[in-house]
């Protein structure tokens, strides 16, 4: 059958040079000479880069590589049309971007031998790390680019990717957020012709990627990526209109001249007539032309410029070796947090040579036993008010707006409609400007943080339901959680991410799962769930002040249980466990909504227990547990996530660890069953009850 017409958009493209170096007069930029022969250096540079990289990883030197070779004049030519204080948000192969803000080639060659410090931004270019998962950090950029526009800044975010990245979504996503919020951002696509092995034409019916842009309501242009002067003339147009809060993307028709990276063989997928054929539209050959006849460049200097290449170079790979023969291993427990979990502390502790890996981490006597449990209530001063979760919830994000500029609240119907659970009532009128409702992207959501983040902010995004956070799990667990460590600390993610869970209201699939666990696992990553009203405000105070990224994870029954009293700027700490009550015969860990299950069962039983409401999953505290197990000798987890691979396999590994000596009955878990979460109708055969769970404790309490 022949193929079905597809819609033709009208894509200006620019093009300044011809392959032979001509120029079209009427579109030449008026540029000085050394300006010119500056943006040839660093392509220069770039080109030798590569091969000197390439070499070094044939002979085993050097790891992955993915060279740039081809694509200079798309990138030296956008960078030179920005602004010192403009950001670049590059991807993996952007080392002739860097080049051209002045970095080092000893960061390329650095981060080729597996340094993290190859990845780490100087503090006075404002560019973030490299970005391996293909297509993930445009939303950055425009996180980046619409805290440049609310803050009316006279900066832009540029980011880089390439044709393949164009078929993720997120891609998709960055754009179409960046136009709906005004964003200071430009997007520059190289399009170099493959996606690793698959050509152009297997990856889209479109005529071409620029008009891409089109359904996001942004500006697309097609540019000659070869023609350093004419990607100089684009971006420098498309500079000006985000500044105006109009995006733009830009496609840059170039051609990858090397392998995707020093892994992968383009014989297999490419012919010589091919690469033949490109070969005169060489970025380099095409500009030097240029300049041989404006009389920027000849023989002499050329020859100057490319002496001075090897001695940088050679001087670069110097330092680089210099930095991997010093380089401590240990400096990887150093980054991860702000600062080190407890846990986390003992096992660089362990790796460092300590006796056994304990230490006596300090205790805080206050705020521990207690905190925000029936048993204290009744001690809260005069006048204090009683609030309900959500109530609670709500309090303390309008008191944190309040108190701290730079934090801005977003998400789905966030703002006219104040969240589904009215999380967010009236805050959109309080504080206009600084509350968002975002269009239905979770990824985008969530993507959009890190960039607000790296910018200043301190977001606050609300996923509708944490069922939905698996949509944006890329952003959480490829960046958030990793642009601290990934920039050695001198970029943060102060980013809470608050999402409703839980079985317990009867709603539809995937708005009850409880997978904390998935979310415990991820380094550089805080999971914390309140119990109480109480802690539900002081919880969310120090997950907003903190500066690490947090997962705030809201048990859905308990938004509308009885109200408590709640101290005004009331703060808990983050990783420290609630003795809710004191007992002898067994130690019960829980957290969410289970505490209240757990409460309940045991008012209908002889058994006296502690239980322990952990608070924060991660970082976990260990040490409030090891004490009640090697005090009651027996132990009961409860939590409603499956079984199988739940966070309360990883408390009964903790207590195997630090406490097995002590035990004096097998470690007992009450879970949701190893099945996905039922609809409504069975809803509560798979959620613990308080039977299953007073059956628990008294197996376990007995001698």
């Amino acid at each position: 059958m022949p193929r079905s017409t597809v819609a033709d958009f009208s894509i200006d493209r620019v093009q300044i040079l011809d392959q032979d170096g001509r120029v079209d007069e009427s579109m030449e930029p008026d540029l000085e000479g050394e300006r010119l022969r500056e943006w040839y250096r660093t392509m220069k540079l770039s080109r030798r880069l590569d091969e000197r990289t390439i070499a070094l990883q044939r002979r085993g030197e050097l790891g992955t590589f993915a060279p740039a070779t081809g694509q200079e004049a798309a990138q030296v030519g956008s960078t030179a049309a920005l602004a010192d204080d403009d950001w670049t948000v590059p991807a993996f192969r952007e080392h002739p971007s860097a080049l051209a803000r002045g970095l080092s080639p000893q960061g390329v060659f650095e981060y080729a031998m597996g340094l993290e410090e190859g990845g780490e931004p100087p503090d006075d270019v404002p560019i973030m790390p490299p970005a391996i998962a293909v297509g993930s950090q445009p939303l950055h950029a425009a996180g980046i680019g619409w805290a440049q526009a609310m803050t009316d800044s006279d900066r832009v975010a540029l980011t880089y990717f390439g044709d393949g990245a164009t078929s993720e979504g997120e891609v998709y996503e960055a754009m179409n957020l960046a136009g709906v919020y005004e964003a200071q951002t430009i997007f520059c696509c190289q399009n170099n012709q493959y996606a690793i092995s698959t050509p152009l034409e297997k990856q889209t019916r479109a005529a071409t990627l620029a008009q891409k842009a089109v359904a996001a309501g942004i500006e697309p242009i097609q540019v000659d990526g070869n023609d350093v002067l004419g990607v100089y003339a684009v971006t420098k147009e498309a500079r000006e209109r985000a500044l105006r809060g109009v995006p733009t993307l830009i496609e840059a028709t170039t051609y990858r001249r090397e392998m995707h990276t020093t892994a992968d063989d383009p014989s297999v997928y490419r012919t010589t007539e091919e690469e033949e054929e490109w070969e005169p539209l060489d970025p380099i050959l095409r500009f030097e032309r240029y300049l041989r006849d404006r009389g920027v460049l000849d023989d002499e200097t050329v020859s100057a410029i490319e002496d001075e290449i090897e001695t940088e170079l050679e001087d670069a790979l110097e330092a680089a070796r210099e930095t991997k023969a010093n380089a401590d291993p240990v400096d990887m427990f150093d980054t991860a947090y702000a600062e080190l979990p407890d846990y986390l502390e003992r096992q660089r502790e362990a790796f460092t040579g300590g006796a056994d890996g304990e230490i006596a981490p300090p205790r805080a006597a206050e705020g521990a036993r207690g905190d925000g449990g029936t048993a204290t209530d009744s001690g809260v001063t005069e006048g204090v008010d009683r609030l309900n979760m959500v109530e609670a919830i709500r309090e303390t994000l309008h008191a944190e707006l309040d108190r701290d500029e730079d934090v801005v609240v977003y998400g789905q119907d966030v703002g006219v409609d104040g969240g589904v659970f009215r999380a967010t009532q009236g805050l959109l009128d309080a504080f206009p400007g600084r509350v968002h409702d975002a269009p239905v992207a979770e990824a985008g959501i969530v993507g959009l943080g890190v960039g607000l983040a790296a910018a200043g902010y301190r977001p606050v995004a609300e996923i509708q339901f944490a069922g939905f956070t698996f949509q944006a799990f890329d952003q959480i667990h490829q960046h958030v959680s990793r642009l601290r460590s990934r920039s050695r600390g001198k970029l943060t993610c102060p980013m809470v991410i608050r999402a409703p869970y839980g079985l317990g209201v009867k709603a539809l699939e995937h708005h009850s799962e409880s997978y904390e666990a998935g979310y415990a696992h991820i380094p550089g990553l805080k999971t914390v769930i309140p119990s109480t009203a109480r802690d539900a405000a002081g919880l969310l105070r120090s997950a907003i002040r903190s500066p690490d990224p947090v997962l705030f994870f809201e048990p859905m029954p308990l938004y509308r249980a009885a109200r408590r009293p709640v101290p005004a700027d009331h703060v808990t700490p983050l990783g420290e466990a609630r003795v809710v009550e004191e007992g002898t015969d067994v130690t019960v860990v829980t957290w969410g909504a289970m505490v209240r299950e757990v409460e309940g069962a045991l008012e209908e039983s002889e058994a006296s227990a502690d239980v322990i409401d952990l608070r924060t999953i991660s970082p976990m505290d260990t040490e409030t547990v090891r004490e009640s197990v090697r005090k009651t000798g027996r132990c009961v987890v409860v939590h409603e996530a499956p079984r199988s691979g739940g966070f309360g396999a990883e408390v009964a590994a903790r207590i195997s660890d630090e406490a097995v000596w002590h035990l004096e009955a097998p470690i007992e878990r009450v879970a949701g069953y190893d099945v996905p979460v039922p609809l409504p109708g069975r809803e509560e055969a798979y959620r613990p009850d308080q039977e299953r769970i007073r059956g628990a404790i008294e197996r376990v309490a007995s001698p």
